[in-house]
């Protein structure tokens, strides 16, 4: 605060604003000192700089942009010449056997190619048609409906449909806890009743085929009785 005080004075006492120029004089002081005569020079008003001319707008041409030739390389400039006989018959970059189309064998399929080929169509063939299938028959156990807002609701891949949420089932057509002892019990009952009605059929079915033949041999004996001419025929 004092130095902003001290400021103020100063420039007060001073301006700064005007400033003076020591200019020699040569009229002697009373006490033998040089004399200064100092005159003030008042800053001339500064003018105002004229405003810049505006630019004029340059328009874009149209570029005539050309695509530079360049030159191509040569291929036998690509290795020196031959010096010998040895190098001569060597094969470089222009020998015409380096260059030759690939013979047509390359491009074409064997027969177990074109097999692969039409058995891999035929089974793409079958997976659709088996999306298909598998799409209308999930079709068939879609019971759900779709609101104004969008969501679903019913019941549908095994999940309950509430709007945008859907709940898996908690249902199940398992045995309930508890009670699979009893289940497995009337199961071997059930398949033990199976069992012993199988073997009875097998032994009815014995037991009729030994009195077929039982017969079969009784019958035969009861011809053989008959006939006592001792002559068998």
């Amino acid at each position: 605060a004092l130095a902003i005080l001290l400021y103020t004075t100063i420039s007060a006492i001073l301006q700064p604003d005007t400033f003076s120029l020591p200019i020699d004089t040569d009229r002697p002081s009373e006490q033998r000192t040089p004399l200064i005569r100092l005159i003030d020079i008042i800053p001339e008003d500064l003018e105002r700089p004229e405003d810049p001319e505006d630019l004029a707008e340059i328009e874009a041409g149209e570029a005539n942009a050309q695509r530079p030739e360049i030159g191509g390389i040569l291929l036998g400039d690509l290795l020196p010449p031959p010096n010998n006989a040895a190098d001569r018959l060597r094969p470089n970059l222009v020998d015409a056997r380096l260059w030759a189309a690939p013979p047509p064998e390359f491009f074409e399929l064997s027969l177990e190619q074109r097999e692969e080929l039409l058995l891999s169509n035929r089974i793409v063939a079958w997976y659709d048609s088996v999306s298909i299938a598998r799409a209308a028959e999930d079709r068939l156990t879609d019971w759900t409906f779709t609101d104004s807002n969008g969501g679903r609701w019913g019941v549908a891949d095994g999940k309950i449909y509430l709007g945008d949420v859907a709940l898996p089932l908690p249902l199940s057509f398992g045995t309930p806890v508890g009670r699979r002892d009893i289940q497995a019990r009337r199961v071997w009952e059930f398949e033990e009743i199976e069992r012993q009605s199988q073997r009875y059929l097998i032994e009815q079915t014995w037991k009729e085929r030994a009195e077929a033949i039982r017969a079969r041999r009784d019958r035969e004996r009861a011809a053989a009785r008959a006939d006592t001419s001792g002559i068998r025929w």
